[in-house]
């Protein structure tokens, strides 16, 4: 029933899969944390203000505003 269900080659490397998670759960974590990082940086969607303001990722770089001296 499994094999209809997840297929010959779910049942063939799941074993695999689950010794490497417990083997390395932090790569797992880190892989899985980079990817999911990596995402929100290519589909966020763009700020009203457009490009022009020095925005990175929420972040303010020093586009327009308050230099932080006066």
């Amino acid at each position: 029933m499994q094999e209809l269900l997840f297929g010959p080659l779910l049942l063939s490397l799941g074993p695999r899969i689950v010794g490497y998670v417990r083997h390395y759960p932090w790569r797992v974590f880190a892989a899985i944390l980079v990817v999911v990082l990596l995402m929100d940086l290519m589909f966020r969607k763009r700020s009203s203000r457009g490009s022009g303001g020095g925005d990175f990722g929420g972040l303010d770089l020093g586009g327009e505003g308050d230099c932080g001296g006066d």
